[in-house]
């Protein structure tokens, strides 16, 4: 493969039509020649879709009338697009011009490497890292981003292999897809990039961190933007209802795909242990979220913002 060949950018959008199109001008902004982007709008009811096939003609676009996931929409990108390596990145994103570049060519200088990623930062504090590499700790059934929340100064960085890279901004070989399939759809959301890395692993690939910065994402600061607006302060019930909702959701989600992530690769007394830690500890915690947790956040956030 050459460092021209074909790459496709898979973007799932849910919502946040802003964000949307800082993401799409920053892509096209790249100063890699050769690019196709694939944008999977996944249930969206705020006329996105329109305004995109309008201001961004050259985008390939899917068409979801509800929300399939995570995992199936990018599945669905994957499937439509046609380049040699893929590239997956969140719609709430900004990428350096030679993020691509970087990436591309450090992929494809080996057969062996199937998935790669770079640092990401926070966008409202673009020094401060979101992600340097994810790891997995076996022992403390957990998984998690090494270098989060440290200042880049502070953070000794090198390239190196990792556990998995976030599907934020992740780069794979189509031939890996091949070899080990698609995204697995039973989690939705959460750990489905863990469970792929892992596969690819098992598939004989290495998983790769790159140091090099060239990814700025939004979080949950813009929570209170996005849910608690001019719109939300006319129908402020209804949106700490659905806020709470959408909470829940998330919670039980990372429940539920913990349990399948770390009940399929543990075995024997590692199994066990894990099990019996997401009876008696993972579900007290996940009721104490939803009880009091969750509507303590809420409130705080509804008293910012109105």
């Amino acid at each position: 493969m050459k460092n021209n060949i074909k790459i496709s950018i898979i973007i799932v959008h849910f919502f946040g039509i802003d964000y949307l199109i800082d993401c799409l001008n920053s892509v096209f902004k790249s100063d890699y020649p050769n690019l196709e982007v694939v944008v999977v709008f996944n249930g969206n009811k705020d006329g996105s879709y329109e305004i995109i096939k309008q201001k961004f003609s050259q985008v390939i676009t899917v068409l979801n009338k509800k929300n399939l996931g995570f995992a199936k929409a990018n599945n669905q990108g994957i499937k439509t697009s046609s380049g040699e390596l893929i590239f997956l990145l969140n719609d709430d994103t900004t990428i350096h011009p030679e993020l691509i570049s970087v990436l591309s060519e450090k992929l494809i200088s080996l057969d062996k490497i199937g998935i790669i990623g770079p640092k990401i930062y926070y966008m409202n504090e673009p020094s401060k890292i979101w992600f340097a590499g994810g790891i997995v700790d076996w022992k403390k059934h957990d998984s998690y981003h090494a270098g989060r929340n440290i200042e880049d100064r502070d953070w000794k960085d090198a390239e190196k292999e990792v556990d998995f890279i976030t599907g934020c901004a992740l780069m794979i070989k189509r031939e890996a897809i091949d070899k080990i399939g698609l995204l697995d759809e039973i989690f939705f959301a959460f750990y489905e990039d863990a469970d792929w890395c892992l596969r690819a692993k098992r598939g004989g690939y290495k998983i790769v961190y790159v140091p090099f910065g060239g990814v700025w994402h939004h979080k949950s600061a813009t929570a209170g933007k996005i849910f608690f607006g001019e719109e939300g302060k006319k129908n402020i019930l209804w949106l700490v209802l659905t806020c709470f909702y959408r909470n829940i959701r998330k919670e039980f989600r990372g429940y539920k795909n913990k349990i399948i992530f770390f009940n399929r690769y543990l075995s024997g007394k590692n199994k066990i242990i894990f099990l019996l830690e997401s009876i008696f500890v993972a579900t007290p915690v996940l009721i104490w979220n939803i009880i009091c947790k969750i509507p303590k956040s809420i409130l705080n956030l509804t008293s910012k913002n109105t």
